[in-house]
């Protein structure tokens, strides 16, 4: 919470208990605009007029802390037509428009009334916050003639809420190469991907789980869990933290057929009779015919589902768990909007 806010607060809890000293039909002189049928529904039951007065402040305390709130919230809306702008550029000119992209973006969140996280989350490019609003991710890409994508993107980090954002770029020039498995990377060697969800590593504060959507080629289409690691260096991406079938690996990597849609989607613990752990669901893949085996071009879901959960010791990593019960069908495909304007799906 910063000063400024502080301050706010207080001169709010001054005024407030200088409102409530009137007598209480002043109080409630307000509620005089509702219908009474609304205002008799709103009507607590009766009791004494010190406990109606300190339940008023109350109320009028948390409008005031919620209308504060509001007003700090970053609106990243007027970055939009710059992002259009992907649409329909060539050549050089598209990076040249990302990095003004990138700029906008550090300009809006470095500035004093910034934020924690986004406000009204954009619907023009990909942005995921941690909950604890210490990292923000957004990610954005355009199409090449030869039907891949370049990729972008700005990273904001910060230790603690009072302390400044550092800002880290991503580039990928091409989507054409899948991503290894094994390595762990800077941000200058980035595979690019539209990340629309991020879970937190349980044991490691300091380690995130992105989800994302790569376009690949005009063949195969990708979705990847990508751990995030901030350490005192900078970011990495690819942290042994997933356990799969052959070990232990950095990232994990969906590839299908670009005709087809795969489900990637974490899902929080439930309870009850169809209660689960905390997960991350997708789809498992197989080929349309066997002797297809390895060629991800012919890849689809073959109607099972697999999940990482989180160890059961607090050292240990996100084992697989093959053929789950997903209990609910999982979301659609793209959380986002994709920058081609054309008929692929």
């Amino acid at each position: 919470m910063t000063s400024r806010f502080a301050r706010f607060i207080r001169v709010a809890v001054s005024k407030l208990f200088l409102l409530v000293a009137p007598p209480a039909a002043k109080l409630y002189a307000p509620w005089r605009i509702i219908p009474l049928p609304v205002m008799r529904s709103m009507m607590p039951p009766p009791f004494s007029t010190s406990r109606h007065m300190a339940g008023a402040a109350a109320l009028a305390l948390a409008c005031l802390i919620s209308m504060a709130a509001q007003g700090q919230m970053r609106d990243l809306s007027s970055v939009k037509p710059i992002h259009q702008s992907l649409r329909t550029c060539q050549g050089d000119a598209c990076k040249a428009i990302s990095d003004s992209l990138s700029d906008r973006l550090e300009a809006l969140l470095a500035a004093d009334e910034a934020p924690d996280r986004p406000g009204p989350k954009p619907d023009f490019l990909a942005a995921v916050t941690s909950s604890d609003g210490r990292l923000m991710v957004l990610t954005w890409n355009w199409p090449q003639p030869d039907r891949t994508s370049s990729y972008a993107g700005l990273v904001a980090f910060r230790p603690s809420e009072r302390e400044p954002w550092e800002f880290t770029r991503l580039y990928d020039a091409s989507s054409a190469d899948a991503p290894h498995l094994q390595r762990a990377v800077a941000a200058d060697e980035w595979w690019g991907a539209l990340y629309y969800e991020m879970v937190p590593d349980p044991v490691d504060k300091d380690t995130w789980l992105l989800l994302g959507w790569d376009d690949a080629d005009a063949q195969v289409t990708r979705k990847v869990i990508e751990p995030l690691e901030w350490r005192s260096r900078g970011l990495r991406f690819g942290a042994p933290v997933l356990d799969g079938p052959r070990g232990m690996t950095r990232r994990w990597v969906l590839e299908y057929a670009d005709a087809v849609q795969v489900s990637l989607r974490y899902q929080p613990a439930a309870r009850g009779k169809q209660g689960h752990a905390e997960r991350i669901v997708f789809d498992h893949l197989a080929p349309n015919e066997p002797h297809l085996t390895g060629i991800t071009a012919f890849y689809g879901p073959d109607m099972t589902f697999d999940a990482f959960v989180p160890g059961k010791k607090p050292t240990s990593p996100w084992p697989l768990l093959q053929n789950i019960d997903a209990i609910q069908s999982l979301p659609g495909d793209r959380p986002f909007v994709d920058p081609r304007p054309r008929n692929r799906r």
